[in-house]
């Protein structure tokens, strides 16, 4: 017999009503992909390509349902990402209308809550706000993304100068995931390589549940997981 509280039992059914993320992109994921709860990392160097990333799983999951977008990077081109939702409605539905694909356009837009953090004090004020009221009145939430999740590591390193960069991360990945595992929501974030490799064992350590690495390799050719991929005006492109 399971025993729980009132409100567990509201949120668990609260996440059972969000959109599901499984298959979200059979060639950037060919295992199906995350589902709710998971955490998705995106990492590689600069400029290998992980914002564009981000924004082109944003733009696919913008047809299935609601994304709060969490904006540390400011890198984010707004243009791009609705040509990306633009693309994505189009093949969901070639016989649509120019003025249909403008209204469903309009639609996943309104289903973008894109949320600006500028020091790390702002991005836990924004995961508190996740945690205590937003996700709980948002039930068509059912993707949180971060762009540049360790971005404040020199910013904080005053204040956590013996803080090694992983063990930064592992302690903001930790408060994410008990928030993804409470609500029942995916969230994918990207973050520079140099903090996912440990020098030493962290006191608390985060399963990730996909990961996704972007490598650019010396003959100029780029990687996803060591699978060969070009850019083009549809976002990354894994190659056959």
């Amino acid at each position: 017999m399971e025993i729980i509280s009132g409100f567990d039992h509201y949120v668990r059914q609260l996440g059972e009503r969000r959109p599901d993320i499984f298959g979200l992109d059979a060639d950037i994921f060919p295992d199906g992909g995350p589902k709710r709860n998971s955490l998705v990392e995106i990492s590689g160097a600069q400029n290998t390509g992980k914002t564009l990333l981000l924004m082109q799983l944003v733009a696919k999951f913008l047809l299935r349902g609601e994304v709060i977008f969490i904006n540390v990077s400011h890198k984010i081109d707004v243009q791009l990402l609705g040509g990306f939702i633009k693309d994505e409605l189009r093949s969901a539905n070639d016989n649509a209308t120019p003025t249909e694909i403008q209204e469903s356009f309009e639609k996943c837009i309104g289903s973008l809550e894109m949320i600006n953090c500028y020091s790390s004090e702002e991005l836990e004020m924004t995961l508190e706000s996740l945690d205590n009221h937003m996700l709980l009145e948002k039930d068509r939430v059912g993707l949180i993304v971060i762009d540049a999740l360790c971005e404040f590591y020199w910013l904080d390193f005053t204040e956590r100068k013996r803080m090694t960069k992983y063990c930064y991360y592992m302690e903001t990945l930790n408060r994410i995931r008990m928030i993804c595992n409470k609500f029942h929501v995916c969230c994918m974030f990207t973050v520079d390589t140099s903090f996912i490799n440990p020098r030493q064992t962290a006191s608390r350590s985060v399963s990730i549940d996909h990961k996704l690495r972007l490598n650019a390799l010396n003959n100029g050719q780029r990687t996803l997981n060591s699978r060969i991929i070009k850019f083009t005006e549809r976002g990354v492109q894994c190659q056959k």
